[in-house]
C-alpha cells in the first residue's frame, strides 16, 4: 500500500518552474484520473509536458496515471512506458536537486519517482531493489518536509513508510526492528488528508487499506464510503468495503459489495478478465456462505466461464479452484434440497 499511496502529488512550490499560477491542467488531469478517465488524464499531462519538457512534474504525474491505470486493469502492458517516464522524471529531478538543494519539490518529485520504481520491483519480486528504492523515496520525502514544513502532501509517503516498515520488520526478520510506528504513520497520513493540497484522494485510499490491515474495520468503511461517493464510476475505490465484510464474515453485505463491484468492472471495458474472476469467485463464496446456493452456483459458473490469457490463468489457479469447489458444493446442496 505504501507504493499505491505515493501517487500523483503536485505542489504550490512548483509554480516557480511553471509560472506564478499553478497550471490548471494538473488539477484537471488528477480529477479526471480519479474518475477513471485514464486516457483523458494522460492526454492532459502530455499537454503539460509539451509546454514544460524540462520540468519533472509532468513525467511524474503521467507515470502515476499509468500506475493507477495498470492497477485498475491488472495488466503489465504499460510497464515499459511507465519505466521510461520514471527515467525522465528521475533525470530531471536529479538536475533540479543539483541546481538547488533547497528546493523541497525537487526532492519531493524525486522521492515519489523512487517510490514508483520500488513498486515495479515489488511486482517483479525483486524485494531487495524495492527496499532500496523505498528507502531512497522516504529519505527524499523527509528532506522535502524538512525544507518546507507546510508540504503536508509529503506525509502521505512518510506515514505509509512508518506503518509498513513496522509490518515488514515482523515478516522480514533480517530487517532491524525499531518499534511499532503504526500509529505514528496513521497520524502522518491523516495530516496529508487534512492539509495536503492534492494528496487527499490517494491518502484516503491508502489509509482505508491500512485500517483494513490493522483490523480497524469501521474506520476503513468510513474512508471507503467517502471515496465511493466522490468517485462512483471508478471501481478502484470499491474494493475496500467488500473486503471488510469478507474478513468479518458478514456475507450478505459482502455479496452486495462484490455484486456492485462486478457490475462496475463489467462497465469499465476491462482489457482482461483477471479482476472479474477474482470478484466473481469471492461473490460465489459469499452467496454460498449466506446459504444462497442458486446464486452461488450461477456466480461460480460465470467466474469459471471467463476467458483468461496464459499469465492470468497461472496467477488465478487457486482462485479458480476455489470457485470450482463452490460450484460443486452448491450443486450438491441444490440436489439434496430437491
Amino acid at each position: 500500500m505504501l507504493l499505491f499511496a505515493l501517487l500523483l502529488w503536485p505542489s504550490s512550490s512548483l509554480k516557480a518552474a511553471v509560472g506564478d499560477v499553478f497550471d490548471p491542467r494538473i488539477d484537471r488531469g488528477l480529477e479526471i484520473l480519479y474518475q477513471g478517465q485514464y486516457q483523458e488524464a494522460i492526454d492532459t499531462f502530455d499537454a503539460f509536458i509539451n509546454q514544460h519538457p524540462q520540468n519533472p512534474a509532468g513525467y511524474f504525474f503521467k507515470a502515476g496515471a499509468y500506475q493507477l491505470r495498470s492497477m485498475a486493469y491488472e495488466t503489465e502492458v504499460w510497464d515499459n512506458t511507465q519505466t521510461s517516464l520514471l527515467d525522465s522524471s528521475l533525470e530531471l529531478a536529479n538536475k533540479a536537486v543539483a541546481m538547488d538543494r533547497r528546493d523541497p519539490w525537487a526532492f519531493f518529485i524525486r522521492g515519489g519517482t523512487y517510490a514508483y520504481r520500488a513498486a515495479i520491483k515489488v511486482r517483479s519480486k525483486d524485494y531487495f531493489s524495492a527496499l532500496s528504492n523505498g528507502l531512497s523515496a522516504v529519505s527524499d520525502l523527509n528532506k522535502a518536509a524538512a525544507l518546507d514544513p507546510q508540504l503536508y502532501d509529503a506525509y502521505m509517503g512518510i506515514g505509509s513508510f512508518h506503518y509498513f516498515r513496522t509490518k515488514a520488520a515482523s515478516v522480514l526478520k533480517w530487517l532491524p526492528f525499531i518499534g511499532d510506528n503504526r500509529e505514528q504513520g496513521i497520524a502522518e497520513i491523516k495530516l496529508a488528508i487534512e492539509k495536503g493540497r492534492y494528496s487527499k484522494v490517494m491518502a484516503q485510499n491508502g489509509l482505508a487499506w491500512i485500517y483494513v490491515d490493522y483490523e480497524k474495520y469501521q474506520l476503513a468503511l468510513e474512508q471507503a464510503r467517502q471515496l465511493e461517493n466522490s468517485y462512483p464510476q471508478n471501481h478502484v475505490f470499491f474494493w475496500i468495503a467488500p473486503e471488510v465484510y469478507w474478513r468479518t464474515r458478514q456475507w450478505d453485505q459482502a455479496s452486495a459489495g462484490y455484486a456492485r463491484l462486478l457490475k462496475l468492472l463489467d462497465q469499465s471495458q476491462p482489457m482482461n478478465n483477471f479482476n472479474r474472476v477474482v470478484v466473481g469467485s469471492r461473490l460465489a463464496k459469499c452467496y454460498y456462505q449466506g446459504k444462497k446456493y442458486r446464486e452461488a452456483l450461477e456466480a461460480s459458473q460465470k467466474a469459471l466461464g471467463l476467458a483468461l490469457d496464459e499469465r492470468s490463468a497461472r496467477r488465478l489457479k487457486n482462485e479458480r479452484s476455489r470457485a470450482y469447489e463452490v460450484l460443486k458444493q452448491a450443486e450438491k446442496k441444490l440436489k439434496n434440497s430437491q
